[in-house]
């Protein structure tokens, strides 16, 4: 009876949608009439809409937690051995379940931004409208070709439970964040296309525009670095990015989100870049629904990817082609209207060139990546074969435009400095980078790397200019995002470029006391043992660590067996030392007490994830910061400071 009543709920959830889309529209091609006043409504029923969902997605995780296996979705999904911390991550463990979700998040944002009293009435209906019409497009897709509520007569006695991949914290953690972000971008989407079907001035809009691209492009910030962090402790890979489709589908868009970002700043601040704003707002969401059919169109091969049908790619592609089309047509024939509204357009500035940079230089990686990703299955489809875009190819171009990425960032921060205390800023900057370079190789008994020394300037410029930025600008509490925002840059960079230079691994076959010797660490097979788990069994190795001759640990990386999957998983061993890791994967078993074993060292690593949650925090308090000074002016407490002091 549940499920049929989440399938209900679902209807009452597009009705409440669709009826948003019909007012909001009337309003819009009939202003002057009563359907003005009937539109009104729509704040209500987006939040019907919400609520709805909700309630939904509510009741399909209690079905999964009471293993309800008459249920399609929960039987393929899920088993009543499985821990109840992933029956509830289940929940989007799968296509139908995770667009659910990724429809909720989307109603939930629709439903904030319709009860936002802020903006223009007239604008605020056409963005409502848009929204509205957003969540009914998806929705119809869950209800006809996503529905997790699909009853299987007569029920399976036991569940085929979760993927062991899926069996993860990162599962509970990483879907949702990521789908906060990737759906949010409606939000700016649906900014800019109001804009462009009332030719409302940017000065209206882009402030709450900004905000919602802040919080959003966080969300996806952290959502992308779990995500990463996950595939790295439990692939086996010892990796933190593969250039892998899927990944890269999340990538996409957090590259012209971050130059919407930019770009906004700039419009916000003095109507400026307009036109960048509203074609960067429109790509960014049209590459979500891009990568939301990369994912699950089965186009694409991915260790990440759902398993599809073909129905449900060619109903993505509609609803992009839907949405897209319409935008860039009323782009062409509006936005240079909106643009004419600019009285500085002509008039040369140093961070409007900068930001203009920044810009050009995301979206040119964005094609980059974009290529790569595509390209092979553009050339499957034209009947050419099979082709493989692979690691060399995204790290021979997408590499370097970042490093220039940071050092343009430099140039923005520190363009007050004088011309002297630059070069003086960089040519420390390089001497240091090639100094941890050279003392680098050498402690880690690896090959010099110029890209490496050039990344470490890059982000040690950075720093330097950030930092001076902050003290020259009386470290007040406005410029904090930037600066966060700059550092974590920096740290990521570094992060990356000390992981690629300095890291390397070791293969090895070991036995009981064997030892194996990898730069300064030292590692010693201690013996096994077998373990059982709620749903799998393991067989494990101790392995014991020595830094310098100094033991720091002990390491146990597992093969484990899955019952009723049948399937065999390795799970790495990880000892942290510091921002540094020791990895341990098992390989083939030769006899009782005989493993093949791989061994990496990472080091600095986790410099990558403490620079993306530097990011999130920027996002956040940007956000929030923003948030706070247009509240003041709402209520004639304060004006608002200019958004080059509250963001830069």
């Amino acid at each position: 009876m549940l499920s049929e009543i989440g399938h209900c709920l679902l209807i009452v959830a597009i009705t409440s949608a669709f009826s948003s889309s019909v007012l909001g529209g009337l309003s819009l091609c009939f202003p002057n009439t009563t359907f003005k006043e009937t539109a009104s409504m729509t704040p209500w029923l987006a939040t019907l809409a919400f609520f709805s969902l909700f309630t939904a997605t509510a009741i399909l995780a209690f079905s999964f937690i009471n293993d309800d296996f008459s249920l399609q979705y929960v039987a393929q999904h899920s088993n009543s051995a499985l821990p109840t911390p992933f029956k509830l991550a289940a929940v989007w463990g799968g296509h139908e379940g995770s667009f659910l979700f990724m429809v909720l998040a989307l109603s939930g944002w629709s439903a904030l931004v319709a009860n936002n009293k802020t903006l223009p009435e007239d604008y605020a209906n056409a963005a409502r409208f848009v929204l509205s019409t957003i969540v009914t497009l998806l929705g119809i897709y869950c209800l006809w070709l996503s529905n997790p509520f699909l009853r299987e007569l007569p029920a399976a006695l036991e569940g085929r439970d979760l993927n062991p991949m899926l069996q993860d914290i990162g599962l509970i953690l990483h879907p949702p964040l990521l789908y906060l972000g990737y759906i949010g971008f409606a939000v700016p989407f649906a900014f800019a296309i109001a804009a462009l079907l009332t030719q409302t001035p940017a000065r209206a809009w882009a402030d709450s525009c900004l905000r919602w691209a802040l919080v959003t492009w966080a969300f996806l910030t952290v959502g992308i670095a779990i995500g990463s962090w996950w595939a790295y402790h439990e692939l086996g890979w010892g990796g933190w990015w593969f250039w892998d489709p899927v990944e890269n589908a999340s990538l996409l868009p957090w590259l012209t989100a971050t130059a919407l970002i930019h770009c906004l700043v700039s419009t916000a601040r003095n109507n400026t870049l307009v036109s960048w704003t509203l074609l960067l707002a429109i790509v960014t969401f049209a590459l979500t629904i891009l990568g939301t059919f990369i994912v699950r169109s089965g186009v694409l091969t991915s260790v990440h990817a759902f398993a599809s049908a073909p129905m449900r790619g060619t109903g993505l592609l509609i609803i992009l082609t839907v949405l897209l089309f319409p935008a860039l047509l009323l782009f062409a024939l509006r936005a240079a209207n909106i643009s004419h509204q600019d009285a500085e357009k002509s008039r040369w500035h140093p961070q409007r060139f900068w930001l203009m940079v920044a810009a050009s230089l995301l979206c040119a990686m964005m094609l980059i990546v974009m290529l790569g990703t595509l390209y092979p299955m553009i050339y499957a489809a034209i009947g050419l074969g099979t082709l493989s875009v692979g690691a060399p190819y995204f790290n021979s171009l997408f590499v370097p435009l970042a490093v220039v990425s940071a050092f343009a960032a430099t140039f923005s921060t520190a363009r007050g400095l004088s011309k002297l205390k630059m070069r003086i800023g960089i040519t420390v900057s390089l001497l240091v980078g090639c100094v941890i370079t050279y003392l680098g190789t050498q402690y880690y008994q690896v090959p010099f790397s110029l890209m490496v020394s050039a990344a470490l300037t890059a982000s040690f410029s950075l720093i330097v200019a950030t930092v001076y930025h902050w003290f020259n600008r009386s470290r007040t509490m406005a410029p904090i995002a930037m600066t966060l925002g700059h550092l974590s840059l920096a740290i990521t960079i570094m992060g990356a470029a000390l992981l690629d230079g300095f890291g390397s691994e070791i293969s090895a076959k070991m036995q009981g006391n064997q030892h194996v010797y990898l730069g300064p660490y030292t590692v010693t097979h201690q013996g096994s043992s077998w373990h059982i788990g709620p749903n799998y069994t393991a067989e494990r190795i101790t392995l014991s660590v020595s830094k310098n001759g100094t033991e720091i640990g002990h390491v146990t990386p597992e093969k484990r067996h899955y019952t009723v999957r049948t399937m065999n998983m390795s799970e790495a061993g990880v000892l942290r030392d510091n921002f540094s890791d020791v990895y341990v994967t098992l390989g083939s078993k030769f006899d009782s007490d005989t493993f093949a074993v791989r061994v990496q060292i990472k080091p600095y690593v986790h410099l990558l994830w403490i620079g993306a949650f530097m990011m999130l925090i920027a996002g956040l308090w940007g956000a929030a910061y923003h948030y706070k000074r247009a509240r003041l002016a709402r209520v004639g407490q304060g004006e608002p400071s200019p958004l080059s002091e509250r963001i830069h």
